[in-house]
C-alpha cells in the first residue's frame, strides 16, 4: 500500500510590510487629471466614517491573499488630514511584495466592499512602500458632499434599523426625518455671480474648470444607470398623482418644470417641452482638439481648443458678449438644459421702449451711448420678432404696448420653456449636442450673414438658461451665474445683472491683474448692487472673491522652465491683496484706517492661472507623480485654492443644518436611557395590546391632537392676517408721506414715458429717476424690524402649542393609568413626558420655518415685501401709464394713485405670507403626524413604553445610534 502524501507545510507569515492605500485619481474624457473625487467613492472617507468595517473587508482580505492584516494607521503632511494616505500594516512571508500580489490584494478588497454593500469605492491605489512617511498627494473633497454623504449613510442605517423592528415607530420617524432634510438640502443652491467687464474671460475660466472637472465615461455611464427619459413616463396620469419616488430619476430640468405644472397629464404638460439631444457625429474631432491643451505647459504654445460648453469669442464680432442671458450652471449626472422665453407681454414692454426712446427729451435724462445702444438693439428685436422694420410714425402706430403684433413663429415660443437632455449613456455625444444647441441660443459666432441672421432669431427672445452638467466643481450644491459683460450696454442685460445681484450668496469679480485697474462700469455696478449693501450689513453670510486672471497677457504665459516666475507671483499676491482691501474700503464708503475684520475675512482675493492648470493635469505619465513634481506650479496657479474656497463657503451655508441634524441624533440616543416604571409600562403596554381598546383609544387620541393642530394653523392665519397685516399698514402709511414728499421732488425729472416701463419693474437703467426708489427706498430700513415681528409673532403661536402638546400627552398618558389603575392623580410627571418629545417636538415646529425649499425666514419675507412693492406699483402706476400719451397726464394719474399703490402692497403681502404658510404646513404636518393620521410624538412615548414594558435593552440600537452620533461629529480635516 503506498504511504499517504505528506501535506505541504505552510509558511508562517512573519515579516511586516506596508502597504499605502489611497484614492486614485483618475482622468476625464479630455484626459485631464481630475482634482476631485466624491465623498462616496473615498476610501479615505469609508476609513474615516466606517473604519470598522473597512477593518473587517481587510482581515477577510488577508486571509484569502496571506497578507495578514495586523494594523491601519492615517498619517498626513500637511494640515489637512484628509490629504494623507492610509497605511496598512500586514503580517506576509515575503519581505517584498509583487506586482501580482498587490493587484491581487486590491481586486479581492474592492469586491468585498462591494459583496459587504460597504461602499461604492472603485478607484483606489495600492503600493507596498518601506517607509509610512512616503506620502503621495490625494484628490480634493468637499466638506458639503462629506457632510451629505454622513447623512445619507445615517439615514440608510435608521431606515434599515425601523425595517428590522417595524414596531419601532421611533426609528421610523427619526429615518423620515433626516430624509426631509436631506430633500431640503439637496435643492439649496448656494449661487455664485460672475461679474466682469466682456472680453475678460469668464466664459473661457468656465470652460477649463468644467473640462478638469467632468465625469469620465464610465463615470457617466454609472451615474445615469437609473435615468428614465420622459417619453417611458405613463402620460395619461396626472402629474399630481405620481409619487415623488417615481420622479426622481428623470432628468433634472424636467423634474424642475414638473413642480410648477402639477395640474395637467405629463402628456400635454411636459412632453410638448420635451427635446432628447441627437447623435452626434463629431466626437473624435471634439476630442483632438483637446488633446494639445499639454503642450501649453511643455511647449509654450497657445492654446486652441474648441469650446467646452460655453460659447467663446472669435475674432469676428469679438467685442460682443457671448452670453446674452443669465446662464445658471449646476450639477447634474447628464448634460441637460432648459431654456426659458420671454411672454408676450414681457416682449411686448420691452419693445415699446422704441416708441418712448424717441421722446423728444428722453436724452437729457439718459446717458448717451446708452441710449444709442439700446435704440440699436430693439430695432434688431423689432425686426426678428415682429418680421418688419420698426415704423416711422410709430407714435401713430402705438399707443400700448398691446399693439405690436409678433409673427406666428413668435407666438408659439413666447413664454414657452423648451427642455433639453441626454441619454446618458455617452458623455461626450451628450456634451456635444448640448453644446451645439447652447450656441443657438447665446452669440452668434459665424462669419456667413445669414447664419448670423439664424441665431439672432434663436437668442432674440430668450429669458434665462438653465444648465445641468456633470462637472465635479459644481457637486455639493453649487450654482454658477454666468452673466453678461457689464460694458454690453443693452439695457436688458444690465437689468439682468442687476437683478442677479439682488439675490446670489457670493460675487466672483474678475480683472486682468486687479480690482484697481478693473474697469469703471464694472466697479460701479458692484458697489450700487443690492448684493453690496447685503454684505457691508452682513458679511459673514457673504462672499466678494476678486480674482485676477491676467494669462491672456504674454508676460503671464508660463511654462516649465518658469517656476521661480510663478513663484514670484505668488508671492506679489500677498502684498497686492493690501492694495485690493484697500480698493475694496473706499467702495464700501467705509471712512477707516482698516476694513472692520468681519468684512476682509468675507473678501477672497486670488490670482488664477486656469490655463497653466489644465495644461500641467493633462500632462501623460503617473498622476500622483505628476501632481508631486508639479507641485510648486498646482500650488502658484490659484485654482485648488479657488476650489477650496467655493466648497468651504457652501458648507459654512448649511453648517447650521448639519449641526441641528447631529444634533437630533444625540438627543435620540440620550432618549434610550430615559424611561418608566416597569410596573407601569408593562400595565399599558398589555391595556393597548387589546386590539378593541386600543382602535378606541387611539382614535380619541389621534383626533384631539388632529384639533390642536388646526387650532395651531388658525392661530398662525389670525397672527397674519389681523397682527401682521395690522403692522405692515403702520409701515405703509408712515412712508406714503416720505413718497409722496420724494415724488414732488422727482416728477419734474420724469419727461419721458420710458420711466414707466413695467418690465423693469420701475428700475429702467435708462432714465435717472427710477420710480421704485422714489415711492420705496426708504421701506428698505423697515424690512429687519418687520421680519422679526412676523416670525416672533409665529414663533409665540408655535411655543403655545408645544406647551399644549405635551400637556394633552400627559393628559393621555395618565387616562391610561388610571383606567388601569383607577387612580385620579397624575402618576406621570410633565419632565417624564418632555424628556421623550419635547426635543423632536421642536425640531418638528422649527421645520416650520424651512430651511431651503421655500422658507419662511427672514430672507424670505423680506424678498417678499419687496416683490409686493414691486407687483403693485407694476399694477397701479406703471402699466396704467406705460402708453403712447403725454408725461404731464402719466404724471398727474401717478399723484392719483400714490395712496392706493400703497395700500396694495400690504395686500399683495400678506396673500404671499399665507401661500407660503400653506406650503410649509403641509411639510410641518408630514412632522408632525404619520401618514396614517396619528400623532408621532405619541407614538414615540408610546414605543419608548412598549419597548421598556418588554424589559429589553436597546442594546444594538443603542450601539448603532451611538456609532451615527459618532460619525455625525467625525470633520473632514480633523
Amino acid at each position: 500500500m503506498a504511504p499517504t502524501p505528506k501535506k505541504a507545510k505552510h509558511e508562517i507569515p512573519d515579516k511586516e510590510v506596508f502597504l499605502r492605500l489611497c484614492d486614485a485619481f483618475i482622468r476625464t474624457d479630455g484626459n485631464i487629471i481630475c482634482p476631485i473625487i466624491k465623498a462616496e467613492t473615498s476610501i479615505r472617507v469609508l476609513y474615516k466614517l466606517q473604519k470598522d468595517l473597512l477593518i473587517e473587508a481587510l482581515r477577510e482580505v488577508g486571509q484569502e491573499t496571506n497578507l495578514i492584516y495586523k494594523d491601519i494607521q492615517f498619517k498626513t503632511s500637511s494640515s489637512k488630514e484628509i490629504e494623507g494616505n492610509i497605511f496598512v500594516t500586514c503580517w506576509s512571508c515575503e519581505s517584498h511584495v509583487g506586482e501580482e500580489k498587490l493587484n491581487e490584494y486590491k481586486m479581492v478588497l474592492l469586491s468585498k466592499l462591494l459583496s459587504k454593500k460597504i461602499s461604492v469605492v472603485k478607484h483606489i491605489l495600492l503600493d507596498a512602500v518601506q517607509d509610512t512617511r512616503d506620502i503621495i498627494p490625494q484628490p480634493l473633497i468637499s466638506e458639503h458632499d462629506f457632510e451629505m454623504h454622513k447623512l445619507l449613510l445615517c439615514s440608510a442605517r435608521i431606515s434599515e434599523m425601523s425595517a428590522e423592528s417595524m414596531e419601532r415607530t421611533d426609528l421610523f420617524i427619526a429615518a423620515e426625518n433626516i430624509k426631509s432634510e436631506l430633500e431640503e438640502l439637496k435643492d439649496h443652491y448656494t449661487r455664485f455671480a460672475l461679474l466682469s467687464q466682456n472680453g475678460k474671460g469668464k466664459s473661457f475660466i468656465l470652460n477649463l474648470l468644467m473640462l478638469m472637472t467632468s465625469d469620465n465615461e464610465e463615470e457617466y455611464r454609472k451615474n445615469n444607470e437609473n435615468l428614465k427619459m420622459p417619453k417611458d413616463m405613463p402620460q395619461n396620469i396626472p402629474l399630481e398623482s405620481f409619487e415623488e419616488s417615481d420622479l426622481l430619476s428623470l432628468p433634472d430640468v424636467v423634474k424642475d418644470f414638473i413642480k410648477s405644472h402639477k395640474h395637467q397629464d405629463f402628456a400635454t404638460s411636459v412632453m410638448p417641452h420635451c427635446h432628447q439631444f441627437k447623435d452626434t457625429k463629431d466626437e473624435d474631432a471634439a476630442m483632438l482638439s483637446l488633446s494639445n491643451i499639454g503642450e501649453y505647459f511643455t511647449h509654450k504654445k497657445r492654446l486652441e481648443i474648441e469650446p467646452y460648453i460655453l460659447a467663446q469669442k472669435e475674432i469676428d464680432r469679438s467685442y460682443d458678449s457671448t452670453t446674452k442671458c443669465i446662464i445658471s450652471l449646476r450639477y447634474g449626472t447628464v448634460y441637460q438644459m432648459s431654456v426659458q422665453h420671454f411672454s408676450k407681454q414681457e416682449l411686448q414692454e420691452q419693445l415699446f421702449e422704441l416708441v418712448t426712446l424717441n421722446d423728444e427729451d428722453t436724452t437729457s435724462n439718459m446717458n448717451e451711448d446708452m441710449n444709442e445702444k439700446a435704440q440699436e438693439c430693439l430695432h434688431q428685436r423689432f425686426q426678428i420678432l415682429t418680421g418688419h422694420e420698426f415704423p416711422d410714425d410709430s407714435q401713430e402706430a402705438f399707443e400700448s404696448p398691446e399693439d405690436i403684433v409678433f409673427s406666428k413663429d413668435v407666438l408659439e415660443f413666447a413664454g414657452k420653456t423648451e427642455l433639453f437632455f441626454g441619454k446618458g449613456q455617452h458623455a461626450v455625444g451628450d456634451r456635444l449636442a448640448l453644446q451645439a444647441i447652447l450656441k443657438e441660443f447665446t452669440a452668434f459666432q459665424e462669419e456667413d450673414e445669414n447664419s448670423i441672421e439664424n441665431y439672432k432669431k434663436k437668442i432674440a427672445a430668450v429669458k434665462n438658461i438653465v444648465i445641468y452638467l456633470p462637472s465635479k466643481i459644481l457637486h455639493g450644491g453649487k450654482e454658477i451665474l454666468e452673466m453678461p459683460g457689464t460694458d454690453d450696454s443693452d439695457p436688458m442685460a444690465m437689468d439682468f445683472i442687476r437683478n442677479a445681484l439682488e439675490s446670489v450668496d457670493a460675487v466672483i469679480l474678475v480683472s486682468e491683474f486687479s480690482l484697481k485697474t478693473a474697469e469703471k462700469e464694472v466697479k460701479d455696478m458692484l458697489s450700487n448692487s443690492g448684493f453690496l449693501k447685503r454684505f457691508k450689513n452682513t458679511p459673514v453670510n457673504y462672499k466678494l472673491m476678486l480674482l485676477n486672471y491676467p494669462e491672456k497677457n504674454l508676460n503671464f504665459q508660463f511654462g516649465k522652465t518658469d517656476v521661480t516666475k510663478v513663484g514670484k507671483l505668488e508671492q506679489e499676491g500677498i502684498k497686492k491683496r493690501i492694495a485690493e482691501l484697500n480698493i475694496m474700503k473706499k467702495i464700501l464708503n467705509l471712512k477707516m484706517d482698516s476694513l472692520p475684520q468681519s468684512i476682509e475675512q468675507s473678501i477672497i482675493t486670488l490670482h488664477i492661472l486656469p490655463v497653466l492648470h489644465t495644461s500641467i493635469l493633462s500632462q501623460q505619465g503617473i498622476e500622483h507623480n505628476i501632481l508631486t513634481e508639479n507641485h510648486e506650479f498646482l500650488k502658484s496657479t490659484g485654482i485648488d485654492s479657488l476650489i477650496g474656497h467655493l466648497d468651504e463657503y457652501v458648507a459654512s451655508k448649511h453648517k447650521s443644518s448639519f449641526e441641528e441634524i447631529q444634533r437630533q441624533l444625540f438627543h435620540f440616543q440620550q432618549e434610550i436611557d430615559d424611561g418608566i416604571g416597569l410596573n407601569d409600562a408593562k400595565a399599558i403596554q398589555h391595556l393597548l395590546s387589546n386590539r378593541e381598546y386600543k382602535n378606541t383609544f387611539e382614535s380619541r387620541v389621534n383626533k384631539s391632537f388632529e384639533k390642536l393642530a388646526t387650532t395651531l394653523k388658525k392661530d398662525i392665519e389670525v397672527a397674519l392676517k389681523i397682527r401682521v397685516a395690522k403692522k405692515v399698514n403702520e409701515i405703509l402709511t408712515k412712508n406714503k408721506e416720505t413718497g409722496k414728499n420724494k415724488w414732488n421732488e422727482d416728477k419734474k425729472k420724469v419727461t419721458s414715458i420710458s420711466v414707466y416701463n413695467p418690465y423693469f419693474y420701475g428700475k429702467n437703467p435708462k432714465p435717472k429717476v427710477r420710480l421704485f426708489n422714489t415711492f420705496f427706498e426708504e421701506l428698505e430700513d423697515e424690512n429687519p424690524s418687520l421680519s422679526l415681528f412676523i416670525l416672533k409673532e409665529i414663533n409665540t403661536c408655535l411655543e403655545e402649542y408645544k406647551e399644549k402638546a405635551v400637556s394633552q400627552c400627559k393628559q393621555e398618558l395618565n387616562k391610561l393609568l388610571q383606567d388601569i389603575k383607577g387612580q385620579r392623580e397624575d402618576a406621570v410627571s410633565t419632565e417624564f413626558v418632555q424628556n421623550i418629545i419635547e426635543n423632536p417636538l421642536t425640531d418638528a415646529l422649527v421645520w416650520y420655518y424651512g430651511k431651503t425649499r421655500r422658507p419662511l425666514n427672514s430672507k424670505t419675507i423680506e424678498k417678499m415685501f419687496r416683490e409686493s412693492q414691486r407687483h403693485s406699483l407694476r399694477d397701479y402706476i406703471l402699466e396704467p401709464n406705460f402708453k403712447n400719451n403725454s408725461v404731464k397726464l402719466a404724471n398727474a394719474q401717478t399723484e392719483r394713485n400714490i395712496d392706493k399703490c400703497m395700500q396694495k402692497v400690504g395686500d399683495y403681502f400678506i396673500v404671499k405670507l399665507l401661500d407660503v404658510h400653506e406650503y410649509r404646513w403641509k411639510l410641518l404636518s408630514k412632522k408632525l403626524f404619520i401618514p396614517k393620521g396619528s400623532y408621532k410624538m405619541w407614538q414615540q412615548l408610546i414605543t419608548h413604553i412598549k419597548v421598556v414594558s418588554k424589559d429589553k435593552q436597546r442594546g444594538n440600537h443603542k450601539e448603532t445610534i451611538s456609532k451615527l452620533n459618532y460619525m455625525m461629529k467625525v470633520q473632514l480635516n480633523l
